[in-house]
């Protein structure tokens, strides 16, 4: 199983990380998409001048950071979920006191899908994949639609002129090694997730999913290849919460997984639920 060493960047460099899932002898690499911004962004402050106006917003390359969003709620949007009885599960990112770096609970995670060259029945997969996340975790899933978006090493957190003012959506994409060079071999497929630091707190705005065509396309028509897409999307899915791999072989965050393991085990559920149990943010 190959394993890269991940390397944080400045600004809007992102890190690409490496190992995952193994089915039948495929490895799967992960990718964390990590840009923390509090080394290169002024800590985010309203500062009303005379007029009352505010001051700019902290930029990220560039583009002013996004306000609140209307769709966010003062409160978590869906009940939190019961962890159960726990299991083996990790967090790619924590703060000094260990706790994990995670999403707004209190706002939709809105998502798209890069459907080009994409069969319908992995949009099927998909979207059943991001259910049994959404089941498990607690955070809301909202699917804007299809996107023409490529998937990115360096993907911009923020694009106002395909996505609005708003952090860009967590983007789940069908490519192979012709378009990401990083999907070689029996790569299946690449996750991660963003984070972003403002006045000294991180949080979790965006993430990718990329699943390799190279490998996946090979099973659809095999005898329970589906349910291993799915899984797969899944395991990325759960990277792009921020989850990381565990030592568990009976988890689907183990990063030699195989054709065994296909349902969530109790260690993949206490991390979820506990990926969606967040803080509401109020300052973007």
């Amino acid at each position: 199983m190959r394993r890269v060493v991940h390397t944080l960047f400045t600004l809007t460099i992102f890190a690409v990380v490496a190992a995952l899932l193994v089915t039948v002898g495929l490895p799967q690499l992960r990718q964390v998409l990590q840009l923390d911004q509090q080394a290169s962004m002024e800590p985010y402050v309203w500062r009303p001048d005379r007029a009352g106006a505010p001051e700019p917003r902290p930029r990220i390359d560039g583009v002013p950071i996004p306000a609140v969003p209307e769709d966010a709620r003062p409160e978590r949007i869906l009940p939190a979920v019961d962890p159960g009885p726990g299991g083996a599960y990790a967090f790619e990112h924590v703060t000094d006191d260990g706790t994990p770096v995670r999403h707004d609970p209190c706002r939709p995670l809105h998502y798209v899908v890069r459907t080009a060259g994409m069969p319908a029945s992995v949009l099927v997969e998909i979207r059943d994949a991001v259910q049994r996340v959404e089941e498990a975790s607690g955070l809301r899933f909202e699917e804007d639609g299809s996107t023409q978006e490529a998937p990115a090493a360096q993907r911009r957190p923020i694009q106002p002129d395909r996505y609005g003012d708003r952090w860009a959506p967590l983007l789940i994409a069908w490519a192979g090694a012709d378009e990401v060079a990083t999907l070689d071999g029996d790569v299946a497929g690449l996750g991660g997730a963003t984070m972003v630091t403002v006045d000294g707190t991180p949080r979790l705005v965006t993430g990718a999913v990329t699943l390799n065509e190279d490998v996946l396309d090979r099973w659809l028509h095999l005898p329970g290849g589906r349910d291993y897409i799915e899984t797969v999307a899944v395991h990325e899915l759960g990277h792009a919460l921020g989850l990381d791999h565990v030592d568990d072989p009976t988890q689907v965050m183990y990063p030699e997984g195989s054709l065994d393991v296909r349902e969530l085990g109790d260690g993949d559920r206490e991390g979820l639920a506990l990926a969606g149990r967040g803080e509401c943010h109020t300052d973007t």
